[in-house]
């Protein structure tokens, strides 16, 4: 029996209230471990006289990596051991499930593809835009073990597992899957802060959340986003010159994988535009007005 309007509105509210309370865990986490820093930084400098709010600004910056991994390792902590006590399976509660191996890889055999694509948007935007994005984003371009854990591994998998794995799934129970998708993704972009970063963010959540809900399980995202955020991680290794011979062949290479790797993971490619695989009629529910939804299911 469909669920009547009263009925649909309350799943409607508790699925927003549940979203918002993971969006509140992730960002909670940032703060928390900033949070020490930044009052010790305050307290150490009131006591000299003053607050140099330049100089806390640059602190932050130049440990900006270590913050995000401890910050994803506590909250991947928190989601573990919450389900951990509630003897929930991780493969359910957050869209772990297995998929086949071309399904898997398709997210990120397209990532060069769409790395490339960011790219050129970005190199036609305007300067004042693109000189704001480079100072917002220069935190992640250090380099080093600590970076490359942050921003290759870490995020992509806390991210996921919060943007699509709870808060899109929780969406999805009482809402159309595309419009869980768009919400998850706008949360997504809103979440990195600076304009551009939405700008290309928001995009990247709409591809990553289209992914899982085709295969019905987010490790072609997590995969997808390991790919992307790892690029970025090696072509920021590339020595600059004044010719950017450089910079032209690593790109060069990347428009190669752009092409060989689609090529080579077709079938995967294909079943995830097939117009209504088995894995998604399985996982969500096809007719409108009658999803899948437990108000006591985290």
């Amino acid at each position: 029996m469909k669920p009547g309007a009263g009925e649909r509105v309350a799943q409607l509210l508790l699925a927003l209230l549940k979203a918002l309370c993971y969006l509140a865990l992730f960002l909670g986490a940032q703060v928390l471990v900033m949070l020490p820093v930044v009052i010790a930084s305050v307290f150490r400098m009131m006591m000299g006289g003053g607050v140099d709010e330049e100089l806390l600004y640059q602190q932050l910056m130049d440990s900006s990596m270590a913050f995000s991994l401890i910050a994803n390792m506590l909250t991947l902590f928190v989601v573990m051991a919450f389900y951990l006590i509630r003897r929930k399976k991780f493969s359910e509660a957050l869209w772990l499930r297995r998929v086949d191996g071309p399904t898997l890889w398709a997210g990120a055999s397209l990532t060069p593809a769409l790395y490339l694509t960011v790219s050129l948007v970005l190199l036609i935007l305007p300067e004042p835009w693109m000189e704001h994005y480079n100072e917002a984003s220069s935190g992640i371009t250090t380099g080093g073990v600590v970076g490359v854990l942050a921003v290759a591994a870490a995020a992509p998998v806390v991210e996921e597992v919060i943007f699509r794995g709870l808060i899109m799934t929780r969406l999805s129970r009482a809402m159309p899957g595309w419009l869980a998708v768009v919400l998850s993704a706008v949360i997504f972009g809103a979440c990195h802060g600076d304009p551009v970063w939405f700008g290309y963010a928001f995009p990247l959540g709409l591809f990553f959340g289209f992914l899982d809900m085709r295969a019905g399980s987010i490790w072609p995202s997590i995969l997808a986003h390991m790919a992307f955020n790892s690029i970025g991680q090696v072509l920021d290794l590339v020595p600059e010159s004044e010719a950017g011979t450089e910079l032209l062949i690593a790109m060069g290479v990347l428009l190669v994988l752009a092409v060989v790797l689609p090529i080579l993971d077709r079938k995967g490619i294909r079943k995830l535009f097939r117009r209504a695989p088995k894995a998604v009629a399985q996982v969500l529910p096809m007719a409108p007005g009658m999803y899948e939804f437990d108000p006591w299911e985290a």
